[in-house]
């Protein structure tokens, strides 16, 4: 998260705070933990490769089922508080980041297993592999490392660091080959490493570039300028590059051999994968700073002054413009999840129609109203699971 965009997180909370719904715990006591019931956990839970958005392609699909006619909390837990992450959940763990800290939590309970300070800032989506969870963190002063951690999932250890002087406030990406990452504040390069902290290579693009997304042995990133660039994901050589309109520091998505990506100058793009051919572009109503999601040939793009679905050849679908400045969506089984403020929403895939809606809290914590939701819910096992600025983590169920 950008300097200014945690400043802005916090203002806006506190005035929101004054009209909100505040809680009881006095201003620098952490909350009562709240269990009312657990989810269940039995089997593989979690995509093959969890990481932002589902996997390395960052399409959002979570072949899940998701509550339709409400939600109530079966758990919520405070790790900590201010910048978070979207959930991620591998078996009957759920990882999460706050401000620099790497967090796992029991899926069944959310009762805390393990905390690991691994930088100053920080709120990566963890990007997990074979035991490993890769996060990035930022602003870490000249005695602070920042830059790329490998976690052991196990203990919280951390096993390796890259780019050590580098503030990355992007996701990293993980495949079975490899960990990718973008750019941050005052940092142009983007990388590619070997799940041993090998370095692969590296490339300079420009400030804020984005989290890769990685498909058929190619990286793609939003340059953070005004262009899509695209690397072989082994070797690092260039493939191709698109222009756009506006700066593109969203994450991309790959899905049915495209690419798409929004813009700061409210345009959606379709690339071809492997031919960086323009396939069609769409007007959005606003800049676009999250990664849209996509499903059966339909692209939800979350923009500025609304949430917007597009088919397959560009035109849009439905338009829903109550939603404004959302996080990335997340795509269950004909549901479209997302956060909204301090707001969880479901709304149909078909034509945006609000199914369920589920306000967190706001939370005091010294002088300042903490509160709002910064990242994606995820789904595991038909629990929702939430992060909130205001440092609790959430497993919302069926009522």
């Amino acid at each position: 998260m950008k300097r200014r965009t945690v400043l802005g997180t916090l203002a806006s909370s506190a005035l929101l705070g004054v009209a909100g719904c505040l809680d009881d715990s006095g201003p620098n006591t952490e909350p009562e933990p709240t269990v009312n019931e657990e989810v269940p956990v039995d089997g593989a839970i979690g995509p093959s490769i969890p990481q932002l958005q589902g996997g390395p392609a960052h399409t959002g699909r979570l072949d899940e089922t998701v509550p339709t006619d409400g939600v109530t909390t079966y758990w919520r837990r405070t790790p900590y508080r201010y910048e978070h992450s979207q959930p991620v959940v591998v078996d009957d763990g759920v990882y999460v980041s706050f401000a620099g800290r790497l967090v796992r939590l029991a899926l069944s309970t959310g009762e805390e297993q393990w905390q690991t300070d691994v930088g100053h800032a920080g709120a990566s989506t963890p990007a997990v592999y074979d035991g490993t969870a890769y996060v990035t963190v930022w602003n870490g002063g000249e005695d602070v490392l920042r830059g790329l951690a490998a976690v052991d999932m196990a203990s919280g250890d951390i096993t390796w660091r890259g780019q050590i002087q580098a503030d990355i406030t992007t996701s990293p990406t993980a495949t079975a080959d490899g960990v990718f990452v973008g750019g941050g504040f005052e940092t142009a390069t983007v990388a590619a490493y070997d799940h041993d902290g090998t370095e692969r290579w590296q490339h300079e693009l420009s400030t804020y570039a984005s989290t890769p997304a990685v498909a058929e042995g190619i990286a793609v990133y939003g340059s953070g300028a005004d262009s899509i660039v695209a690397y072989d994901a082994d070797t690092g050589d260039q493939l191709w590059t698109v222009d756009t309109d506006g700066e593109t520091t969203a994450p991309p998505t790959i899905s049915g051999g495209n690419v798409y990506i929004g813009t700061r100058k409210h345009t959606l793009y379709a690339v071809d994968l492997v031919e960086g051919t323009e396939q069609w572009t769409v007007d959005l109503p606003g800049e676009v700073r999250q990664s849209a999601a996509v499903t059966d040939g339909r692209v939800f793009v979350p923009a500025e002054r609304g949430l917007v679905a597009v088919d397959a050849t560009g035109a849009k679908q439905w338009v829903a413009d109550e939603i404004g400045g959302a996080t990335e969506p997340a795509l269950v089984d004909g549901t479209v999840l997302l956060g909204d403020g301090r707001t969880v929403r479901a709304v149909a895939a078909t034509d945006g129609t609000e199914q369920w809606s589920f306000e967190t809290r706001d939370r005091n914590y010294t002088d300042v109203v903490l509160g709002g939701i910064d990242a994606a819910p995820t789904v595991a096992n038909g629990a929702v699971l939430v992060a909130t600025n205001a440092g609790d983590v959430y497993a919302l169920g069926s009522e």
